[in-house]
């Protein structure tokens, strides 16, 4: 049975309860994301992806082109179910950054503007630049509650799709459904295959596996990795090139592999290593400057 977008958040909820008793070290930070994944996923249960007027031609002609499946004029929400997540996310920010979100937030303004946002988060990321000024809320902060209050949306719309993206086939660097760029990667336990998961829709897909996703440079004496001792199932993959780096699970030398964004959170020491060095990872996120 394929796993759902409920299964999704059910699963990833699990994993970081049982997560805060080996990590206790980042209680504080799964216990936020805790929050923000069951107001996700109240969302999530209540949307259905309005599919009536899709044109299928159309989306596999976009992937057959390299163009992610969806644009975001594809992507219809409810106004009042995204003013809910966004006092819901604005709350738990917060709660954990008072002094860094402003107290008032017109969270049904900004719903309306659902199709901008979508727009910031897919296509034109300083879009959202802009509107973080207007609202004078730090951009950082305002990625992440944009982002966590439209990813239900955009990740059911993604389920409901996943059979048209040809997602053994498309090797790029970015999501085949939505387009955004990877934060983590797995290899497959049986093959070695590596597969990239997208954050924002939750898609995964099959890319090359000696290429640097974000500039797809070949040349493996600038490719290289790294692990935490004793740890050689978790790693980080740069590119020399670039300056830019991947974190990579090695289902062959773990029992069982937690949900990707759960595995995203519990390595936030490789960021850091990483930031060390020089290299800058696959997303804007709070996940760095949470452990800081």
């Amino acid at each position: 049975m394929e796993k759902t977008e409920e299964d999704f958040y059910s699963l990833a909820l699990v994993q970081i309860a049982e997560l805060k008793t080996v990590k206790p070290e980042l209680k504080e930070i799964l216990e936020f994301y805790e929050c923000t994944f069951n107001a996700q996923k109240k969302v999530q249960s209540s949307f259905q992806p309005d599919l009536s007027v899709s044109n299928n031609d159309l989306f596999r002609s976009r992937n057959s082109k390299g163009i992610p499946l969806l644009s975001p004029e594809d992507i219809k929400i409810d106004p009042h179910l995204l003013d809910k997540i966004l006092r819901d996310i604005h709350q738990i920010l917060r709660n954990k950054r008072e002094e860094a979100i402003p107290a008032t937030f017109n969270s049904s303004s900004l719903a309306e503007q659902h199709r901008l946002l979508i727009k910031g988060l897919m296509e034109d990321g300083s879009v959202l630049e802009s509107l973080a000024g207007d609202l004078e809320i730090d951009y950082t902060i305002f990625y992440f509650l944009v982002n966590q209050a439209l990813s239900p949306f955009i990740a059911s719309y993604a389920e409901k799709l996943a059979e048209i993206a040809d997602s053994n086939n498309w090797l790029r660097g970015y999501c085949p459904i939505c387009g955004r760029e990877s934060l983590i990667a797995r290899l497959e336990e049986e093959t070695g295959r590596r597969w990239l998961f997208c954050p924002l829709c939750h898609t995964e897909w099959l890319f090359k596996r000696l290429v640097c996703p974000f500039c797809e440079n070949d040349d493996q004496e600038s490719l290289r990795y790294f692990f935490a001792e004793g740890d050689e199932a978790h790693r980080i993959d740069v590119c020399d090139k670039c300056k830019r780096y991947i974190k990579t699970i090695d289902s062959r030398r773990m029992d069982n592999i937690m949900n990707l964004f759960v595995e995203t959170l519990s390595t936030l020491a490789l960021d850091i290593v990483a930031d060390k060095e020089g290299f800058r990872g696959g997303d804007i996120s709070l996940f760095r400057t949470e452990q800081a």
